[in-house]
């Protein structure tokens, strides 16, 4: 099958926050011709593209105009643009799709990203496959109930647009997959055909211990720290249960891995304890020291990869309700860590791990079975497969 792929950001680097296109690509690239198309920042760097080159017959990029870094009030503004109309990368995303569905031929279109529909909109398609991944107006829904007050009205009107989005591709989609059980429950509540879990993976043989022991009294938690979800969870941890934590081990240590922090987080990490690592070329090497990895993660969608990344390194796992559910199987398997509900779980729960690790500090054998069993991405790669299958027949 000639398949025309659309990402709402490109799927290189593997920490870009779009791995699961790379893998996904990776996974069909034997079976099937694909053109990506990919809407991309700024500071994209053209080397990336020969990352895909193995994998796809050719790919396009669509540059979106938007800075990084920049205030809190220039980012809103922009996100205020964004919801009266599609930018110009997705419009120059939608002419290209006219030309080449004009004077090519293509047998399935695979899409992703709510905010690309409108490159697609309306259009006469080839049979489509949409990768939802996850619920995000789940994630802004409950993202409304801890936001400021006057960041709501904004939000709100982005989950109304994604919302009502999200409805469209279901409903023009001969398969919505999803990334976990739990999101695809939320969006299609209803058993149904076309609604099919294709989780995320993790590379097993690359996310591996090089230590025999759990490290001594050392929190971490990881993630890109410019998303929302991520940012939100560093605060807590280190305002509501670090200090906590701290009175009780006062040589106990919190590591904040991930690039681009928001002020805030920074502003928070300056604590005896804590270390905001910002951009680091490896992640491995802190997991490796960490005792415990805490995720109270209070809003957010899908797959918490880096839940999978620290359970594949045997790193015993304390989390959220909703960063644990995303692990739950869709034949009912529930993933081995601990789940803690408030900012007080979270504190006797990773002391509790302090001092099991006083005892034994055996690494999280099960964990990572866990993940071995149902998070690798050739897995997934077959089940997107048979999907492929499935539309051409």
């Amino acid at each position: 099958m000639r398949i025309l792929y659309l990402t709402n950001g490109f799927p290189y680097p593997l920490t870009s926050g779009y791995l699961r296109h790379y893998f996904l690509i990776r996974e069909l690239a034997p079976h099937h011709k694909i053109t990506l198309l990919s809407v991309v920042a700024p500071d994209f760097a053209p080397e990336h593209v020969q990352a895909l080159a193995p994998y796809t017959e050719r790919v396009l990029t669509f540059t979106e105009q938007t800075r990084r870094r920049s205030s809190a009030r220039a980012r809103l503004a922009r996100k205020a643009r964004s919801l009266f109309g599609a930018s110009a990368a997705i419009r120059q995303m939608r002419a290209t799709i006219q030309e080449l569905l004009r004077t090519e031929h293509f047998d399935a279109l695979f899409f992703s990203g709510k905010e690309t529909y409108g490159a697609i909109e309306g259009l006469s398609l080839p049979p489509m496959v949409a990768d939802l991944c996850d619920a995000t107006s789940m994630r802004l829904h409950r993202q409304l109930q801890v936001a400021s007050p006057w960041k709501r009205p904004l939000l709100m009107l982005e989950y109304r647009k994604i919302r009502d989005a999200e409805r469209k591709i279901i409903r023009d989609a001969r398969f919505a997959l999803f990334a976990s059980a739990r999101d695809r429950e939320m969006l299609i509540p209803e058993p149904s055909e076309k609604a099919l879990v294709v989780p995320n993976g993790v590379d097993a043989e690359f996310w591996k211990r090089t230590t025999s022991t759990l490290g001594h009294q050392t929190i971490v938690f990881t993630g890109a720290m410019n998303y929302a979800p991520n940012a939100d969870a560093a605060l807590v941890l280190m305002r509501e249960i670090f200090p906590a934590v701290r009175q009780r081990y006062p040589q106990a240590q919190l590591y904040i891995v991930g690039h681009s922090p928001r002020p805030q987080v920074v502003e928070a990490g300056r604590q005896p304890g804590v270390t905001v690592t910002g951009f680091v070329d490896d992640v491995r090497c802190y997991l490796d020291k960490a005792t415990v990895f805490a995720a109270p993660l209070r809003f957010g969608a899908g797959i918490q990869n880096k839940l999978l990344e620290a359970m594949a390194m045997e790193v015993p796992v304390i989390g959220s309700p909703l960063a644990v559910e995303g692990l739950r199987t869709s034949e009912g398997h529930v993933p081995p860590v601990q789940v803690a509900e408030s900012a007080a779980d979270f504190i006797d729960a990773i002391c509790r791990r302090f001092e099991a690790a006083e005892r034994d500090a055996t690494p999280d054998a099960a964990a990572r079975r866990y993940v071995e069993e149902h998070f690798v991405w050739r897995q997934s790669g077959l089940k997107l497969i048979q999907v492929m299958e499935a539309l051409a027949g």
